[in-house]
């Protein structure tokens, strides 16, 4: 944790064009003090942003997320209108400064068949829909919601840009099949850039030199896109 600090400084004294954190211990770190459960919380109490939000990127794939590490019960408490519009802005706002004009965000559904109408769920209708509504009247061009089971292949298509996701594995599961070697994370409402690999510390196979190096290479070339060009490119 005093790397990343020192590297965020470094980067926000304009030392450094950018940050990329490789993996860290959520068990260790709690135990040595501190109260986030990741890089993104940390840094964001770090650098005083309020409003963040972590993407996930693999080839053209991209996945923003409105809650990460929660419970799926929690998760589901979290699908709130005003987060979901927040985090609408944060991301067409975002794409923006990457050099999309205009940026086509999907948002997935919650519930199973997006609700079906109410019968599998109300959130779709009482929720998010609305906070789309209000989007799209900001002038965001937000569509949905839209069944996560096949949102993230019509994104692969080249329908959307982005698809947001309402909770972890919704979000996760289909960027790590899609391209698990190359799938990396970019940090959103930073003052800085930062990118990051998209797995864990993999204390399993420490130091028995079977490590894939792919994901700290493509979260290295993102960070120097991003910093030197301020273009969301594709990774692949």
């Amino acid at each position: 944790m005093e790397y990343i600090t020192k590297a965020a400084r470094l980067v926000l004294e304009g030392e450094a064009k950018a940050l990329v954190t490789a993996p860290i211990s959520k068990e260790a770190t709690r135990q040595a003090g501190y109260g986030e459960l990741g890089h993104l919380e940390f840094l964001a109490r770090l650098t005083g942003a309020t409003e963040y939000a972590t993407m996930l990127v693999t080839g053209p794939l991209r996945v923003v997320h409105l809650t990460t590490h929660h419970s799926l019960r929690e998760a589901c408490d979290l699908v709130a209108k005003e987060r979901v519009l927040a985090r609408l802005k944060l991301t067409h706002d975002s794409f923006q400064r990457w050099g999309i004009k205009h940026p086509r965000i999907a948002v997935a559904a919650l519930n199973p068949h997006a609700g079906e109408g109410g019968l599998l769920g109300l959130e779709e209708i009482e929720v998010i829909s609305p906070a789309i509504k209000e989007a799209q009247n900001l002038g965001i061009d937000a569509r949905g919601p839209f069944p996560a089971d096949s949102v993230f292949n019509r994104a692969l298509g080249g329908e959307f840009d982005v698809v947001l996701a309402m909770y972890h594995d919704q979000g996760h599961i289909p960027i790590k099949v899609h391209g698990f070697e190359k799938s990396i994370s970019v940090a959103l409402g930073l003052p800085l850039v930062r990118t990051s690999v998209d797995h864990g510390t993999a204390f399993d196979i420490a130091g028995k030199g079977v490590t894939n190096s792919q994901s700290l290479e493509e979260a290295i070339k993102m960070a120097a896109r991003l910093s030197e060009k301020k273009q969301l490119l594709d990774s692949g």
